[in-house]
């Protein structure tokens, strides 16, 4: 590969479109004057062989006749001499401006079967023409043309013409530069329009696709497959989605009548493991029919009101977290805070999963509170171990409680959180409350912002 040829399309259309320029302004003015040369010396050639035909004529005329053509071609006759020679190389006739000196070839030295020449000497044309009757070389007719005559505009004009083209060639071709450069800017604009529509696409915006209407027509079949793909993608998650649910669904009843029959066994430290060991599957169970409500509301955002949501989890937990041992609280600010856009019932599931996670993965007596901030976004403090971020993968984050290395379902809890607040717009914070305890903050956008952005 060429290092001076660059990799991107927008510098490689940019380097060829100058290569371009550089070749047609330094070839362009060699081919025009060229052809406006050749154009002027066949004007000029067409000129003086009409006047070589009118003096030929005079071939056999009487010097009286011969007087007066010599007489109708003054010297300043637009800068046009002539000569009329016979046979033997004698003057039959010429203009009063003699030919000048060194032009024309005596007849008697020129091949007589040598037809019309036409030459360049200096600053003269110079057409000799023979003349012959009855098939024999009776003579022969030059004339000249002085191009330096100001009845003679023909060098004027292309020489005019030369200056004012190579003024204007240079701003044309960068008019043309600016020209391409408009036309790839836009190209180029569209391929980054279409590269940020592929780059919004994800879990929280499966529905999204490229936009193929301004992109060039060379791209479009790389779109519609890029488009296909993603089509089938999105059949293959959502079917993924629905299996799970489906699965999850059907573990529910076999655990549900596990749960009643290790409830007639005898009461034992086994039994209360058992029992507890069932739990621990039922809330995966339920965690999993969650992650496909996930995929079944999405994306359905709507505005909605943050203090209602908090009050509804915080009055449906309070049965669960008061028999495990905990208190709750509710916190709401003294206005009332605008309306966020997210899924409802998403919503309710990732405000529930936490709370559910600070009740499962906290000592009894542990305190939780549940604030809704002034902007809208929802907070739950906990007083107890904290939550760690573990460092995984590129996107990929775990979380585990502070007083365990791995937990049943702590760190599901909370990526199921975080994963719906991705398809809510908004962000999942955490971090170590006041207390020591964890901090979790449900940040949504304001409907307000979103309209305005």
């Amino acid at each position: 590969m060429m290092r001076w040829w660059p990799n991107s399309l927008f510098g490689k259309l940019l380097t060829a479109q100058i290569a371009n320029i550089v070749f047609l302004a330094v070839v362009l003015p060699i081919i025009l004057s060229h052809t406006l040369a050749a154009t002027a010396d066949s004007f000029v050639a067409g000129r003086l062989s009409h006047m070589a035909t009118l003096v030929a004529g005079h071939g056999d005329a009487t010097q009286e006749e011969l007087d007066r053509l010599t007489r109708a071609f003054p010297a300043q006759h637009t800068g046009r001499s002539f000569a009329l020679f016979d046979a033997g190389g004698r003057i039959l006739a010429r203009s009063v401006s003699p030919l000048p000196g060194g032009v024309g070839t005596p007849p008697h030295t020129t091949p007589p079967g040598k037809g019309e020449t036409f030459t360049r000497q200096g600053q003269f044309d110079v057409l000799s023409r023979p003349i012959f009757r009855d098939g024999k070389f009776a003579g022969r007719v030059v004339v000249a043309q002085d191009r330096t005559v100001p009845d003679e505009i023909v060098d004027d004009v292309v020489d005019d013409f030369l200056r004012r083209f190579l003024w204007v060639l240079p701003v044309m071709l960068l008019a043309s530069l600016a020209l391409s450069l408009i036309v790839l800017l836009r190209v180029t604009g569209n391929f980054r329009r279409a590269a940020s529509q592929a780059d919004a696409i994800g879990l929280a915006r499966l529905d999204a696709r490229i936009d193929e209407a301004r992109l060039p027509n060379e791209a479009t079949p790389l779109v519609r497959a890029t488009n296909r793909a993603i089509d089938r993608l999105e059949a293959g998650y959502h079917a993924q989605g629905e299996f799970v649910g489906n699965v999850a669904h059907e573990l529910r009843t076999p655990l549900a009548l596990l749960s009643l029959h290790t409830e007639q066994l005898p009461v034992s430290p086994q039994r209360d493991q058992l029992q507890a060991d069932i739990e621990k599957a039922n809330h995966v169970v339920r965690q999993l029919m969650e992650l496909a409500a996930i995929d079944r509301l999405h994306p359905e955002c709507r505005a909605i009101q943050p203090i209602e949501v908090a009050r509804e989890v915080v009055e449906t937990m309070v049965p669960i977290v008061y028999r495990s041992g905990h208190s709750i609280a509710l916190e709401t600010p003294e206005t009332v805070p605008p309306p966020v856009q997210a899924v409802r019932e998403l919503l309710v599931i990732a405000l529930t999963n936490i709370v559910d996670n600070a009740v499962r993965h906290t000592p009894p007596g542990c305190s939780i509170t549940v604030i809704v901030e002034s902007e809208g976004s929802l907070v739950v403090e906990d007083d107890g171990p904290g939550i760690e971020i573990d460092a995984g993968a590129v996107g990929v984050r775990r979380f585990r409680r502070g007083d365990a290395a791995r937990t049943d379902s702590a760190g599901l809890g909370i990526s199921i959180v975080e994963r719906i607040m991705r398809v809510c717009g908004g962000t999942l914070e955490v971090s170590r409350a006041a207390s020591g305890g964890a901090r979790l903050r449900l940040r949504m956008v304001p409907v307000n912002s979103r309209e305005g952005a």
